[in-house]
């Protein structure tokens, strides 16, 4: 991480270097006030009879909701604009209409078969893994008495460091905060409510929710018909098939609404 440069009320930006699947990565980062974080890097291209790795391109929009609570839209991707649109041009246009006609990899093809829910379900679970940490952080802040000066409450002396104290350095001199934070929440049903926190927001995972439960009630009357039809081995082995597959998609259905984040088993 080298040093970070302060764009003042507009925010900063920042260089960065790690390790990540393997690979090293290089690329800057940037906080555009008053809620943009943009990350834009380039993996180490060590195999050169095969095409260089994608770049890594990454917008979070956390947007402010209430005090203590915020909505996080997370784009993976170009920031260009949106094809056919006021925000797009004609060279965005052709790209993306060049990408478009472009064959894709057989693993490509698979993974644009899975439902956007069920990538949801996924990005969520990665969310939760950092909730429960940042939640009680920005408490104890609080507790310490140290919005102002956040080294007061943490050390924090790595170089990878140097974005949280500028960020909370900016907080403290540019941002209107509304209010106190409202008291920790110490139950986990509440701190990783996915329901209330995005399902019952999301049109895609109302959608999941819909295709489970039906997938469910065709399974019950699937099991139903197999029981009827009992004295064939076939039913049999479809009514066994039926009773394993309902715990499973129980399971998946409660990942809509709450799933408990163990952190000391995330190895």
């Amino acid at each position: 991480m080298s040093d970070v440069v302060s764009h003042g009320e507009a925010g900063f930006s920042f260089h960065f270097e790690d390790r990540t699947m393997g690979k090293l990565r290089a690329g800057t980062g940037q906080f555009r006030a008053p809620y943009v974080v943009t990350y834009a890097a380039e993996y180490e291209h060590t195999d050169l009879t095969k095409p260089p790795p994608r770049p890594f391109n990454l917008t979070v929009v956390c947007i402010p909701t209430a005090p203590g609570w915020s909505r996080a839209i997370i784009y993976q991707g170009k920031t260009k604009g949106l094809k056919g649109t006021a925000h797009s041009s004609a060279e965005d246009d052709a790209e993306a209409a060049a990408a478009e006609k472009k064959k894709k990899s057989p693993v490509a093809l698979l993974l644009g078969l899975i439902p956007v829910w069920l990538v949801h379900i996924f990005a969520n679970r990665f969310l939760d893994s950092d909730l429960a940490f940042l939640h009680f952080q920005e408490k104890e802040v609080v507790a310490r008495d140290s919005l102002d000066e956040p080294t007061r409450a943490y050390y924090m002396p790595a170089p990878a460091d140097l974005p949280i104290l500028t960020l909370r350095r900016w907080i403290s001199k540019h941002a209107d905060v509304l209010g106190p934070l409202p008291p920790p929440i110490f139950e986990r049903e509440r701190l990783l409510d996915r329901w209330n926190q995005h399902t019952a927001h999301c049109v895609h995972c109302q959608r999941g929710v819909e295709v489970v439960r039906k997938w469910r009630r065709n399974t019950y009357v699937t099991l139903a018909l197999a029981a009827l039809a009992s004295r064939w081995v076939v039913a049999r082995l479809l009514a066994a098939a039926c009773v394993g597959v309902l715990p499973l998609l129980g399971l998946l259905e409660g990942q809509f609404k709450y799933a408990d984040f163990q952190h000391w088993k995330n190895h």
